[in-house]
């Protein structure tokens, strides 16, 4: 996959491309839909596909939204979107205020399709483009049957009946709803971080934790809890449990602790991947510390119990 970022006179972004455009938060099942339709359409017409989005998302910008609201950061995108192995070219478009103004009609006319000259366009059945996302469907073509140029509408995924969005996996995981988001997004939503001390507390209890500081607070963090979840650490998965929260039966202060199962390494300074299966419970204040421990044991059992095809 070739990466550019921003469109100039220099560019060497590659012409007559088939394409589809959209700031693809989440990369979630209606995406694929969208990325393999282009796929199979560039390969057809034996043409190089190109992916159009957008650094930061368009609504982070135009809303001023400082954090809580990201399904994916560049980072995740660039490495889903690798992964996936059905884009040859993505172009990363600078998203400002002044480039906010620019028209629907301008943005396809003068910006696409002069310096592109795109053969097909592929777009979700609800694309919004342009100033006041004024651009859709109906603009889009009208524009290009005067360029002659083919437009592919893809239709929407679903699931449970619902179309499958960005707007209500984020919901799903704000409301805690792991499962039904992992569902909708076809793999285990995750947050990275990095190890550092905390007060020892969990050691003291008999459930040592890897105190997360979490560094990307744009990526919407789910509602506070206990959760089952999957560890990456050096390329290996483990099994463990997470509190989202404020520990309750202790400081109140906004925590992200994992204690992992069959583990007992320095993580101290370590990056971690965490992958949320399954949110178990509330936080819950005790009123002491041996009714915390039976619940922790309850809870690390809970875990061993969950179904095999949960952690796949």
């Amino acid at each position: 996959m070739n990466i550019y970022y921003g469109l100039d006179k220099e560019s060497k972004i590659p012409k007559e491309t088939v394409i589809t455009i959209g700031s693809f938060d989440g990369v979630h099942r209606g995406h694929r839909k969208i990325l393999e339709t282009l796929k199979n359409i560039s390969l057809s017409k034996e043409k190089e596909n190109l992916v159009i989005t957008f650094e930061p998302h368009p609504r982070m910008v135009i809303e001023n939204i400082k954090e809580n609201y990201l399904l994916t950061t560049l980072e995740d995108k660039l490495y889903i979107f690798e992964t996936m192995g059905m884009i040859d070219n993505l172009l990363i478009i600078p998203f400002n205020n002044s480039f906010a103004q620019i028209s629907a009609d301008d943005f396809i006319e003068k910006i696409v399709i002069k310096q592109l000259f795109p053969s097909v366009f592929v777009v979700g059945y609800d694309t919004h483009f342009g100033n006041g996302r004024k651009g859709d469907i109906a603009k889009l073509k009208s524009i290009l049957l005067k360029e002659k140029i083919k437009i592919e509408v893809v239709e929407p995924e679903t699931e449970d009946s619902q179309i499958i969005s960005s707007s209500l996996v984020r919901s799903f995981i704000r409301f805690g709803n792991i499962e039904s988001a992992n569902r909708f997004l076809g793999y285990k939503y995750f947050v990275k971080g990095v190890v550092v001390r905390g007060a020892g507390r969990g050691a003291i209890l008999g459930f040592p934790t890897a105190n997360i500081e979490f560094d990307e607070k744009l990526k919407i963090m789910p509602q506070n809890g206990v959760y089952a979840v999957l560890v990456l650490y050096e390329g290996k998965k483990y099994k463990g449990m997470m509190n989202v929260g404020k520990r309750p039966t202790f400081d109140e202060k906004l925590s992200l602790e994992v204690h992992i199962l069959d583990f007992n390494e320095n993580l101290y300074n370590k990056s971690l991947k965490i992958y949320f299966v399954k949110r178990l419970r509330d936080e819950v204040k005790f009123p002491n510390e041996e009714e915390l421990i039976e619940q922790l044991k309850r809870d690390k059992e809970n875990i061993r119990n969950l179904k095999e095809d949960l952690w796949l």
